[in-house]
């Protein structure tokens, strides 16, 4: 799975967490559950998301969650932590 952008802090850039197109937007306009908050997109250009998972208490997982799928939602890391270290560089990738 690709992540295409990591959503910035804030609510000025449309692609920012309160942004216009923020984790309200995925959940209110394209139907994604609202277990938390959507802040990764991936490149099938909004038909999958990666999201902090706050549906258990405590610090959230973050999951990825795939709406051709029917909003299937799977385990990607235990924290964001654990997700942000990782990611690697498409370069590492051999086409």
């Amino acid at each position: 799975m690709g992540v295409t952008f990591i959503a910035a802090i804030g609510r000025t850039a449309s692609f920012s967490l309160c942004g216009e197109r923020g984790s309200a937007f995925w959940v209110g306009t394209w139907g994604y559950p609202d277990i938390g908050v959507y802040l990764a997109d991936c490149p099938s250009a909004g038909h999958d998301m990666v999201a902090l998972d706050y549906r258990v208490p405590g610090e959230p997982s973050v999951v990825h969650v795939d709406q051709e799928a029917g909003y299937r939602i799977a385990p990607l890391a235990p924290d964001f932590a654990t997700f942000v270290n990782g990611l690697v560089s498409l370069d590492e990738f051999a086409w």
